[in-house]
């Protein structure tokens, strides 16, 4: 007689697991090593009957009886279900170097275990692809055009059209799912900048319309580019004026002579900023407005101003329409998860498939906060109102970003030079929208903003007018030490909230303590804060250094590019690899079910691996934690969207009645010409004040 005779889940049980993938690739079992343990744990006796093995792997305190009547009550240990019984089935624990031994690789996601791959991905990762297209960028994937050149009105049309279309699909889906990973692995300088330019917007706004007290006597010019500034911030500012003689007409081709008088090119000197072109672009609103206040004060046939400032304020989506009725639908699900975890209370797929989920919701507070911003995401409502110069006018120079100046020095070693020229009519990357303007990548969108602000505060010193005095105008327009509290509170909430209730969750699932997949939320969590902090530091160092940012290269620009590479591979690592790992079971092997703190130690008797399923342990932990920490993470989650949504209405309409008062007021002035020593002198101040 065996034990499998009196026990049939243990009958015919062979020593290598039922399936016949390599061990390597996901072929190990942890059910059947459950039942190699309990097998090996009991004996028959004389009399017969079943009784413990010398050693035994059933948790201690457990007495035959009482493994027999926990098996005859559905109770099974290795892969154990909850009927119900808050008891639990019997736990089955085994050393370390045991389930070494016995139980080497990983056990691959089953396609019949929701959650253990299909629930996670379709509940959370799906909804995230939806949500990371509302978060603003500036490239994208290329589709080649050929793939929509296909007119099924022929045989070969019709073969290729399918084959077209599946090409069209299967690189789209592909630029959607790296943008995902981009924002999901790069949240926290991203939610930084937006917190960032949010934070400026109020500030504009409320110095224009104080909440209590009486709104300043500012100008009719300046009241237009500080409003022009919260809606057009995002559109990137072309490089300084450069000392060829070329630049003498490139920049003022776009604004018509009888707007703005040309100004004398003089060299440019180290670290004075020269007034920049896509500003005067911009400008040319604020200028024709000008000259129809003084050619007529009817304004007849002339699209007003506050008109064009409203359009560009409407430009951007409603905020009900691209996040507020889908975080709705997806606490929805999130929700009908968090009660249906009940009926698999135990579970450790549930519990982790929960954390997963949990984690992931810092791309729906990427999104809610990209969406409540002022400034559209798209420039073509600018393009529209805005003369570019026609054809003939010669394009605007931008910043070399970083990774072009390293390939630009690659070209110069000759076999490194000669691969790039081969693949240099190539470009698989286009730019997210077409026209003269362009935006700025969402992290650095709130610095982007600020030299808005910084232009409209110059070029009001450069004036003369002092209706506002200089030290109020900048005091005023800039963020104190309280305002940047604020903002660096609010990004890390958004980027630790999801993982510290994602930790909570895997921390105290049984066996508990920090192991591989808390141990992903907790590197994410600490990346995140790096890249912050990195950000942070570059964001200063700029201001610092001003132009010589740009043109010199300093050694602290390099070592915040080469800090936030090193970061970032951690927060990819983290980001990507815990999520493919968690999808494909990696995280299922003998390691990752030891709490680290026992990695140095795995020889230690403490060290042991928990084998069997649906023990009082783990329905205990998911009573404690399941609903509580789900219902807290839909609360605030649905709480900040409001907030956000809230907000963000408060300030439209701020906008809006700021906008209104350009059609009441009747005092307009000549197009302002600039003085260049005027202006640099203005912008060095503004830079040292900022940065003090």
């Amino acid at each position: 007689m065996s034990v499998g005779d009196l026990i049939p889940q243990l009958a015919g049980l062979s020593y290598n697991p039922p399936n016949s993938r390599p061990l390597g690739l996901g072929g190990q079992d942890f059910s059947h090593c459950c039942k190699l343990a309990l097998n090996n744990s009991l004996t028959i006796g004389s009399d017969g009957n079943l009784s413990y093995a010398p050693t035994s792997f059933v948790a201690p305190g457990v007495s035959i009886g009482e493994l027999e009547a926990a098996i005859q009550h559905q109770k099974f240990p290795c892969g154990a279900t909850f009927n119900g019984d808050l008891s639990g089935a019997p736990a089955v624990q085994v050393p370390y170097s045991w389930c070494e031994e016995r139980c080497p690789g990983w056990e691959i996601s089953h396609s019949n275990v929701m959650q253990q791959w299909i629930g996670p991905l379709v509940q959370f990762i799906v909804p995230s692809l939806a949500f990371c297209t509302n978060v603003p960028r500036t490239h994208k994937l290329a589709i080649p055009e050929i793939v929509f050149k296909a007119h099924p009105r022929t045989v070969v049309g019709l073969m290729t059209y399918w084959i077209r279309l599946l090409g069209a699909v299967v690189l789209m889906t592909l630029d959607t799912v790296v943008w995902l990973a981009i924002c999901f692995a790069f949240a926290g300088p991203m939610l930084l900048s937006a917190v960032y330019e949010y934070a400026l917007d109020r500030k504009i706004l409320e110095f224009m319309a104080p909440p209590s007290g009486e709104s300043p006597d500012m100008p009719m010019r300046l009241r237009a580019q500080l409003l022009l500034s919260v809606v057009v911030g995002n559109i990137r500012m072309s490089t300084l004026e450069r000392d060829e003689t070329e630049s003498e007409s490139r920049h003022d081709s776009a604004i018509s002579s009888d707007l703005e008088a040309k100004m004398p090119v003089r060299s440019r000197k180290m670290s004075r900023l020269v007034h920049n072109s896509v500003w005067k672009k911009v400008m040319v609103m604020v200028d024709e407005y000008e000259a129809s206040k003084l050619a007529s004060h009817k304004n007849v046939g002339v699209v007003t101003l506050s008109t064009k400032l409203k359009a560009l304020l409407n430009s951007q989506a409603s905020f009900g329409s691209t996040v507020g009725a889908p975080v709705l639908f997806f606490l929805g699900g999130f929700i009908y998860t968090v009660l249906d975890s009940d009926n698999n209370l135990g579970d450790n797929d549930t519990a982790h498939a929960l954390a997963f989920g949990l984690w992931w919701m810092v791309i729906p507070y990427l999104a809610i906060i990209s969406c409540a911003m002022l400034a559209a995401n798209s420039p073509s409502t600018l393009d529209g109102i805005v003369y570019d110069g026609g054809m003939t006018v010669s394009k605007d120079d931008y910043e070399t970003s970083f990774w072009k100046q390293q390939v630009r020095k690659a070209k110069a070693y000759k076999g490194i030079g000669c691969v790039i020229k081969k693949i240099a009519g190539y470009n698989p990357i286009e730019t997210s929208f077409e026209g003269p303007f362009r935006t700025v990548k969402l992290w650095k969108r709130g610095l982007n903003k600020r030299e808005w602000v910084r232009e409209a505060i110059s070029e009001y010193v450069a004036s003369g007018d002092t209706s506002i005095s200089q030290s109020q105008l900048r005091h005023s327009l800039s963020l104190n030490r309280t305002d940047c509290f604020y903002v660096l509170a609010v990004a890390l909430f958004a980027v630790l909230a999801p993982c510290v209730l994602a930790f909570l969750i895997s921390y105290n699932t049984p066996q508990a303590g920090l192991s591989c997949r808390s141990l992903t939320y907790l590197v994410y969590a600490i990346s995140q804060v790096c890249e912050m902090a990195l950000w942070t530091w570059a964001a200063r160092s700029r201001i610092r250094y001003g132009t010589r940012w740009s043109e010199t290269n300093p050694i602290v620009k390099r070592a915040c590019w080469w800090g936030q590479v090193f970061v970032g591979f951690f927060s990819i690592f983290a980001a990507v690899g815990g999520t493919s790992m968690q999808l494909l079971g990696v995280y299922r092997s003998c390691a990752c079910k030891v709490p680290a703190t026992y990695w140095p130690y795995l020889n230690d008797p403490n060290a042991y691996i928990v084998l069997s399923d649906n023990s009082a342990e783990d329905i205990k932990a998911a009573q404690r934690w399941w609903t509580v920490v789900g219902s807290t993470a839909v609360g605030v989650v649905g709480f900040v969207c409001a907030l956000a949504w809230w907000h963000q209405r408060r300030l439209r309409k701020v906008f809006r009645d700021e906008a209104d008062k350009l059609d009441n007021d009747n005092t307009a002035s000549a197009p302002t010409v600039r003085d260049p020593n005027v202006v640099s002198s203005s912008i060095s101040m503004d830079s040292t004040s900022i940065s003090r």
